[in-house]
């Protein structure tokens, strides 16, 4: 997606507020009868330099939206869930593009929330780091946490849901597999992937996670990080994770989840057939991590020119990921699971 394009699908709206439109659509029903001022108010709270928008401006910009992605609502009846939308995974495509314009730095390249134990975590990040390293720290973490389940060692490895490619680059770099193929929905987060990360059997792919574009039995271990529950239907996902999987391989996993569908989330994996060895809420560790990343937000943004890049950054960690997200988990409404399956023949 170009800026121009962008701009005309959000107008009159910015595209940071653009950007907190798209996640109002998770957060507000449709059967609220003041829906659209409580996302105006969601808009204006989160991007604290424009003027509140108009609410009928969140809708007809949402409504837009909708539109671009392919499959319209009928009229007057724009569906408020993800899940409710039609082709929500184009719209996520159009969310995650959208971060790709407002956050284009090559030093970007996580968006999971991160996880720091209740004791010292292993160091992956060397405290020598430049701070534009030393941000993610609890964001590498969590990913050594969910890689360090199995020996990645000489393995083949996927990840579905890769974003920016942090994650697998750090796989690839700490956990040696063989080959890594990071796969992504998002072509811009693909494109990015590909010019930042570079080494040697790393690759990255456009797909479906719903719709894998590998053949029966090609990897031992599919990783997949804060990104099924974006998925309309996961269930295909799972599915299809043990198809690409060998005989003994593995399903590394780590996402937030509604709260109320705890247990339907491990019976969904094991109707996929795939064996459930372990599972853990490491929610608290996702509240600690986002507790503690503001003193290193701080440090990165001590180092940024003054301007609107800068502004921009304070409020994607210290409103979008430390407030905002934080409070879905300190509500109750969200847990953050961690699960390792087995595919056994």
């Amino acid at each position: 997606m170009d800026s121009t394009a962008a701009r005309d699908l959000f107008a009159p709206l910015d595209l940071e507020q653009g950007l907190h439109l798209l996640d109002s659509l998770t957060w507000f029903p449709e059967g609220e009868e003041d829906r659209w001022p409580h996302v105006a108010d969601y808009v204006a709270r989160n991007v604290t330099p424009s003027p509140r928008p108009d609410p009928a401006d969140c809708r007809s910009a949402a409504e837009r939206v909708v539109a671009a992605a392919g499959a319209p609502a009928p009229a007057g009846e724009l569906r408020g869930r993800w899940l409710d939308v039609p082709d929500a995974k184009a719209l996520y495509r159009i969310k995650y593009d959208l971060m790709t314009l407002l956050y284009p730095d090559d030093w970007f390249v996580f968006m999971n929330m991160g996880h720091q134990p209740a004791h010292r975590a292993r160091t992956v990040v060397d405290p020598a780091a430049p701070v534009e390293q030393m941000v993610w720290r609890y964001a590498t973490q969590l990913y050594d946490l969910v890689a360090g389940m199995v020996r990645l060692r000489a393995k083949d490895v996927l990840e579905v849901g890769c974003g920016r490619g942090g994650g697998a680059a750090f796989i690839a770099r700490q956990h040696h597999p063989r080959t890594l193929v990071g796969l992504d929905y998002s072509s811009d987060n693909v494109a990015f992937c590909a010019r930042v990360h570079r080494s040697a059997g790393l690759e990255f792919r456009q797909g479906d996670a719903e719709d894998l574009p590998f053949p029966d039995g090609g990897f031992d271990a599919v990783v997949n990080i804060e990104s099924a529950h974006c998925y309309p239907h996961v269930d295909r996902f799972f599915a299809e994770a043990r198809r690409v999987l060998r005989p003994g391989g593995h399903l590394l996993f780590a996402d937030e989840w509604w709260a109320v569908d705890k247990d339907g989330l491990l019976s969904k994996v094991a109707a996929a057939g795939l064996r459930v060895l372990d599972e853990e809420d490491i929610t608290e560790g996702v509240i600690r991590a986002l507790e503690e990343l503001p003193s290193y937000v701080e440090k990165l943004l001590e180092g940024l020119p003054d301007g609107a890049k800068k502004r921009a950054y304070s409020r994607f960690f210290h409103e979008r990921v430390c407030r905002e997200s934080a409070h879905s988990y300190l509500s109750g409404r969200f847990v953050f699971l961690r699960l390792l399956a087995v595919r056994d023949d």
